[in-house]
């Protein structure tokens, strides 16, 4: 109806309300004919439509209906309920106004609106109660549909201003009086009630109808009432268009927002209605408003019954779900109970996404709740591959490269390569691939109809064409000779040209059994299956079925062992067929769930075997990412509380973590500059035993004013960790070059080493373990190559096994960085024995070394038994250090006995140590002024080489009662205490001796692989007598000592070999013999040479001389010592506290 027309309408309307008369003009003869009464009635009651309009207002302006009033009544309103398109709907509003203008609302409106609120009132509850469910459920429907009508025709007619308000309505029975009273209410008394109705401002009639209808729907019933009403009337009732939410989003039914369409609905449903925006609504913006605030009430409890049958609908298909994966199969009944439920929450958020449009407001935030939901909505469906797994480009994807993506997602499509004909068999079941796959009663129920006339097709063409059975057999042969996808392809292709009922189930039976050892056809298979399923459906639903039930066999029967082979093969199979999308998402957690629930070692084999075949894929796939998520994590802590073995924990946390491995960031390059790529090179590339002199001179050479060099090369010279562990004493030697030079340097990565050490101790982090071996190993080179003394060497030996305990270890008292189960401080201890202990072997250091092993072996008690590697790395150091040593190992008391009695000799013996150490000091002192103070770091390597020659020259060339010399420094700051009895130092003599056999050990094993040369080493020659040599006193005088005279032999040394080891012996041959006369003229000329050269260089300048022979020889070169006649060789003491009288 236009527009134009309803306001015309309703202007007519309002004066017949006014009591006016002749609003509707009549003839002046009325025609009284009882037939054309009664068939006006009929009409009235049937016929009503557009194109009726006019004959039914000429009937109304020709015939005398006063006396059928009650009949027009009951006629017309039988007449709306049985319109259904808009133009019936405006016809009927057309017919309605001509008979209230006519007859006046006291005689016809009022009871018309009795009987059209009478059919929008909202049923009693306790009659719907007492109906069945079926009858219950038909009377709502009826009803709807009614009222679907009537309240569009109601609100027509309030707009039009036929109905007005409940006010004005009266019951039917009161017709009777309108008869007798044809004139009815006087009018004046009708615009009295008016008056009256509007001062009271009544409800709208529609208004008082969507209260009443709306207010008790709780299960909200009428929400497709609502619907229809705010399609229709959203201009004229509630002032809102299609341009005004042109910009608006709303929610959609997966959760996304997009655009909204405004309302196009509306546009369409009024049909003949012509919607201009330049024209008003109907109704004043007070009564939109209010018409507004009934609705948004409404949609504010739709809401809210979105939200929680939501929730219900998750929930429930949560409980499906896991029935399903519990029982391996899926349930018709629950099935379609949750299909309907599905379709009802579409149904009731899409109506309520139209009441939200054109109210303006916003829909209930569904998306997580879709998200947790979808996975259990496609539950039954098949797990399948998507635009997903294409674009999933982030951490490590399904497949391992673009090949195997291609092979398990590029799947050919046989209906663009082969007849449809001859896929027809598959299309059959074919209404729904997701759906069927799985429903094995719904499907055998499908299928059995079609059975008996496929059988006989199949059996007409096997009498018909008795060759297709040997091309089928060709081409089943050719099943094991598939090596790639393109075979696979054109194997289905070739399979297609030969379909039939009876060809397929031979295929089925040919991949149901794969060849004994060819586990490599399992994908091909997979890949042939997943390309014949998508028309032939029964290929896949066999192929399942089969492997399904094999796997519950294989499960009743655990105990047989010779059935891994099988089990395996199975599970493969399954896995391979569900990364085609091909194994519904049921039955492979099924088979998750089931090996997990019997968590035996069989069943750990298979759950390994499904996650490193299957697991990434179910992992990363939209649909079953949540389910496989929770798996994982039930996975982990079923792991984590039972007590496996060793190879089943392997096999769950690989398979673990090849599914889902855990995140770190990328690593970073660290940006070097060149200067310390250059220094990295040589440290830990091009060093070794050949080019370390080439090493140290090219770090000299660095620019070691700069903070940046010195830097760089600390942090290399403190982290022995870095370099090969055999070329830890290389980097020993290049330190004690550089204490020369730079002796802040090497003192400061001796701090550092020491430090770092400490802090091992603290953090006891197992990670660190090789690092810390190494350190203590570079602080045994230390020792060994002269850079730190015994002192610090036992300090350190104290401190691995004290730190963090009162004192000393205790048994009882735990320490938490050092508990009883712990023993990695013994590693420590015997990586630095190992390294400098052999050294320990004569004087104070020999008895500070025994005293430590005694405590050491009291702190192994300590520990709980020692494993087996620990006992014999302990066995090995005390059989290296102390052959004779009766080790305690579990023995507690006995240990702690022995220690008592060692602290206790100890303490008997302090004095006695005093006076040695005290001697020790001045030896020591005679050190810096040896022969060889102006020797090279660059040469020190070599001179190691050669030591053990030069050292027996050095023997036979000094005579046993020769007197020791002293020489005094000038750089000397501090007092130097003298004592006149000199005595043998025995840290002196240890010192040779540990040097001589680290020098022999080295040489040993450097010409370990060298072609052994003839034997023509020197014999060693003693001297019996000293030639005049000039020596320099304190005083700076040359003081010279006259050779004894010549005795009756001459003695020589014979060098010899036994075993491995040379040895030396003393022959006494007569002094007039010719060897020992040309031996002896040899000599002498030697000495002169030796005297005159020595003179020169002593002459130069004697204070430089003695200044650069302090320093440079403190760290000349390695342990060397020799005891006995060496003393003028002994390293120099610190002067101690304890060695100055400060009374």
């Amino acid at each position: 109806m236009e527009r134009q027309r309803k306001r015309e309408l309703k202007e007519l309307n309002t004066r017949a309300w006014n009591g006016e008369q002749d609003v509707f003009p009549v003839q002046p003869s009325l025609d009284s004919n009882l037939k054309k009464n009664t068939t006006f009635i009929k009409r009235l009651r049937t016929a009503i439509n557009p194109a009726g309009v006019p004959t039914f207002l000429q009937e109304v302006r020709s015939l005398s209906l006063h006396k059928y009033l009650t009949e027009i009544v009951h006629a017309c309103f039988e007449g709306l309920c049985k319109l259904k398109t808009a133009g019936e709907i405006a016809a009927g509003v057309e017919v309605v106004s001509a008979l209230h203008q006519r007859f006046g609302p006291d005689n016809f409106t009022c009871y018309l609106g009795w009987f059209i609120g009478r059919g929008l009132a909202t049923p009693d509850k306790s009659q719907l109660k007492s109906l069945s469910a079926d009858v219950r459920e038909r009377e709502e429907k009826e009803r709807i549909a009614k009222q679907r009508v009537l309240l569009r025709v109601a609100t027509d007619l309030w707009l039009v201003d036929v109905l007005r308000s409940l006010d004005d309505v009266a019951r039917p029975e009161e017709a009777s009086k309108g008869s007798n009273n044809a004139k009815g209410l006087d009018p004046t008394t009708r615009k009295g009630n008016s008056l009256k109705s509007d001062a009271n401002d009544a409800e709208p009639f529609p208004l008082e109808v969507l209260k009443d209808m709306l207010g008790h729907d709780r299960e909200h019933v009428n929400l497709s009432l609502v619907v229809l009403f705010v399609k229709v009337f959203a201009w004229d009732i509630l002032g809102s268009s299609s341009t005004k939410n042109e910009g608006r989003k709303h929610v959609t039914e997966d959760g996304s927002t997009a655009p909204s369409n405004g309302l196009q609905e509306s546009a369409t449903s009024t049909e003949d209605e012509d919607l201009s925006l330049d024209d008003a609504p109907l109704i004043s913006p007070e009564l939109q408003q209010r018409f507004r605030n009934v609705l948004q009430r409404y949609f504010d409890d739709v809401k809210a019954h979105i939200v929680r049958d939501q929730k219900h609908l998750t929930a429930q298909g949560k409980r499906n779900t896991e029935a399903y994966v519990k029982s391996g199969e899926v349930f018709e009944d629950r099935q379609s109970n949750y299909e309907k439920m599905v379709k009802t929450q579409e149904k009731l958020v899409s109506s309520a996404q139209v009441l939200a449009e054109v109210l303006g407001a916003e829909m209930p935030d569904l998306s997580e709740k879709d998200a947790s939901g979808s996975s259990f909505e496609a539950s039954i469906g098949l797990v399948k591959t998507g635009e997903y797994l294409r674009g999933h480009g982030e951490g490590a994807g399904i497949w391992e490269d673009e090949d195997e993506r291609r092979f398990y997602e590029n799947i050919v499509d046989l209906k663009e390569r082969v007849p449809g004909i001859l896929l027809e068999d598959g299309k059959k079941k074919k209404a729904d691939v997701d759906e069927q796959v799985g429903k094995k009663s719904g499907e055998d129920a499908e299928a059995k109809p079609e059975v008996r006339s496929t059988e006989a097709d199949d059996a007409s063409m096997a009498i018909t064409n008795k060759t297709v059975g040997a091309q089928v057999d060709a081409l089943l042969a050719r099943l094991h000779e598939l090596t790639n996808k393109d075979q696979v392809d054109q194997f289905a292709l070739d399979f297609c040209f030969l379909n039939s009922k009876a060809s397929r189930n031979r295929l089925i039976k040919s991949i149901e059994e794969i060849p004994k050892g060819r586990t490599d056809l399992l994908p091909l298979y997979a890949r042939l299956i997943a390309t014949l399923g998508r028309y032939l459906t029964d290929i896949p639903q066999a192929i399942i079925s089969y492997l399904d039930d094999e796997f519950r066999s294989l499960q009743r029967r655990k105990s047989k062992d010779f059935l891994g082979q099988v089990r395996m093969v199975n599970v493969r199979y399954i896995a391979e067929l569900t990364k085609f999308g091909v194994v519904p998402e049921h039955v492979i957690f099924h088979c998750l769930k089931v090996s997990l629930d019997d968590f035996s070692r069989m069943n750990i084999e298979i759950i390994a075997t499904l996650l490193e075949n299957c697991g990434r894929y179910l992992l990363r796939n939209p649909e079953t990412s949540p389910r496989m998520t929770g798996f994982l994590e039930v996975l982990q802590r079923k792991k984590a509380a039972q007590h496996l073995g060793q190879q089943e924990r392997m096999l769950v946390e690989n398979a673990i973590y090849y599914v889902n491995p855990p995140e770190r960031a990328a690593i970073q390059q660290k940006e070097r500059t060149t200067l310390d790529l250059y220094v990295r090179k040589l440290v830990y590339a091009d060093l070794n035993k050949k080019t370390l002199e080439k090493v140290i001179k090219q770090i000299r050479k660095l620019h070691w004013e700069e903070a940046e060099v010195v830097e760089v090369l600390r942090k290399i010279f403190i982290k022995p960790g870095k370099i090969r562990f055999s070329h830890i004493h290389l980097l020993a030697v290049m330190l004690g070059a550089l204490y020369r030079f730079h002796a802040d340097f090497a003192i400061s990565v001796i701090d550092e080493v020491l430090e770092r050490i400490t802090v091992g101790l603290e953090m006891n982090d197992f990670k660190y373990n090789q690092r810390r071996i190494a350190e203590v190993k570079y602080l045994g080179e230390m020792y060994i190559y002269r850079l730190v003394d015994s002192t610090l060497i036992f300090d350190t030996l104290y401190k691995i096994l004290n730190y963090g305990h009162d004192g000393y270890a205790q048994p009882g008292k735990i320490s938490a960085i050092d508990l009883p189960d712990d023993y990695f401080r013994i590693r420590l201890v015997a990586s630095l024995l190992e390294t400098c202990g052999m050294y320990f072997e004569k004087g104070a250091v020999k008895k500070k070394l025994d005293f430590f092993l005694a405590f050491l072996q009291y702190y192994i008690n300590t520990k709980d038994p020692l494993p087996m590697d620990i006992e014999f790395v302990v066995q090995d150091l005390y059989s290296m250090l102390r052959p004779q040593w009766k080790l305690v190992l579990n023995n507690l008391p006995d240990a702690s006995k022995f220690f008592a009695d060692a602290c206790q000799q100890n303490f008997q013996g302090s004095a006695v140590s005093k006076t040695v150490e005290a001697d020790d000091m001045e030896a020591d002192a005679e050190f810096n002024e040896s022969d060889d103070a102006n020797l090279d770091g660059e040469a020190m390597h070599a001179r190691h080489d050669d030591s053990p020659e030069k050292s027996e020259n050095g023997d036979s060339e000094q005579g046993a009662d020769q007197e020791p010399q002293t020489n005094g420094s000038d750089e000397e700051e501090h007092i130097v205490v003298t004592r006149p009895d000199e005595q043998r130092d025995p840290e002196a003599d240890a010192e040779f001796d540990r040097e001589l056999a680290k020098l022999m050990a080295e040489s040993v094993e450097s010409r370990r692989t060298d072609r052994k040369p003839m034997f023509d080493i020197p014999l060693p020659m003693r001297r019996t007598a000293r030639d005049t040599t000039a020596v320099v006193a304190e005083d700076g005088d040359i003081e010279t000592s006259t050779p004894q005279a010549p005795t009756a032999t001459m003695k020589f040394a014979l060098l010899s070999k036994k075993g491995n080891r040379p040895q030396t012996r003393t022959i006494d041959l007569p002094s007039n013999s010719s060897f020992a006369v040309a031996m002896r003229t040899q000599q002498e000329a030697e000495r002169a040479e030796q005297q005159r050269i020595k003179n020169l260089v002593l002459n130069y300048d004697l204070t430089d001389d003695q200044q650069d022979g302090h320093i440079d020889n403190l760290h000349g070169g390695p342990r060397i010592d020799k005891s006995g006649s060496s003393r003028s060789k002994q390293r120099a003491r610190k002067l101690q506290l304890g060695d100055i009288d400060w009374t």
